[in-house]
């Protein structure tokens, strides 16, 4: 098996999952072996290449790259880094329900940016006047496969470019925009917009609350590379030329997310809420005795800070 045939052979399992394998330099012939590998021979324990997926993800490097070197960059994303600052923030202290719902709108709304940007190439409005989320993805998924056409010289990076096109076009027709009658069942149910923001559906599921984040962050990660990758000048120098070793905001972003992620792992403030509050599981409820101890430590904490900051 090539290597095409080995990641068209994952990334048709994961679209079942609704995931892809991520736009990320990392993947290299290497990592898609190692991901056919935990497809062919899944470790239970680490969740077999879905688990995989989910890690790549949410990796604390790669999501200050993400931010650094992909959203940044990107024009269309300018408007909403605060956002995507803070709703990264949220995903590394655990705060799931909050990162996810924060990113749910800023798929449309750089989009709608992509939109205004490049309205004498590409429509967006339907019949009425008004934009259509899904007039213009019809016609941006066009426009990129033109593009990403044009690119005979390269074609190893024309075949990256339209497998992130694909699904990019899967995720918003078939999926994340699809009306309640048609996102009744399964995992279409599960990822949808409509159901997220009018109906606060799926926010109280911890497995699914964990997947849509990884879902929602690859997706946007996609946009922003099929937008980068228009400007052959910018992404290169984005990609191949990133100066993160020297880059002060890439790190400093990187050690609080990787700081914060360790911490996740024991009790913090944000995982105490999760078990003592958020938990419907009787199994995985804090008891009360366990609560009481956290109160008196949340006590003790308190009076340290009082004392500290009266010494100042």
């Amino acid at each position: 098996m090539n290597l095409w045939e080995a990641y068209d052979k994952i990334d048709y399992y994961l679209k079942g999952k609704l995931l892809t394998i991520p736009p990320y330099p990392c993947v290299s012939g290497n990592k898609v072996h190692e991901l056919l590998d935990c497809l062919e021979k899944p470790d239970p324990a680490w969740g077999g290449v879905q688990g995989e997926i989910l890690r790549m993800v949410a990796n604390p490097w790669q999501r200050a790259y993400q931010i650094e070197y992909r959203f940044k960059p990107s024009k269309i994303f300018n408007d909403f880094m605060k956002v995507i600052e803070s709703a990264t923030y949220d995903l590394m202290v655990g705060n799931y329900i909050c990162s996810y719902i924060s990113l749910v709108p800023v798929v449309e709304a750089v989009l709608r940016e992509w939109a205004a940007e490049s309205y004498k190439e590409i429509k967006s409005v339907n019949t009425d006047g008004d934009f259509s989320t899904f007039v213009f993805e019809k016609n941006l998924v066009k426009y990129l496969k033109e593009k990403n056409g044009e690119r005979q010289h390269n074609p190893k990076f024309q075949k990256w470019i339209s497998n992130q096109i694909k699904y990019f076009d899967f995720m918003i027709k078939k999926v994340f925009y699809l009306n309640f009658k048609s996102s009744e069942k399964g995992l279409k149910r599960e990822f949808n917009r409509n159901r997220t923001l009018h109906l606060l559906e799926n926010v109280d599921e911890p497995e699914v609350l964990r997947d849509n984040n990884t879902r929602i962050f690859l997706l946007l990660d996609i946009i922003s590379e099929l937008y980068l990758a228009l400007n052959d000048e910018l992404y290169v120098k984005n990609t191949f030329y990133c100066d993160y070793e020297d880059n002060i905001d890439f790190n400093l972003r990187w050690k609080i997310y990787i700081k914060n992620a360790m911490e996740s792992i024991d009790f913090t403030d944000m995982t105490i809420i999760r078990f003592a509050f958020l938990n419907k599981d009787e199994k995985l409820c804090l008891s009360d005795d366990k609560k009481k101890k956290f109160l008196e430590q949340k006590d003790y904490q308190i009076e340290f800070l009082k004392n500290i900051k009266g010494k100042i």
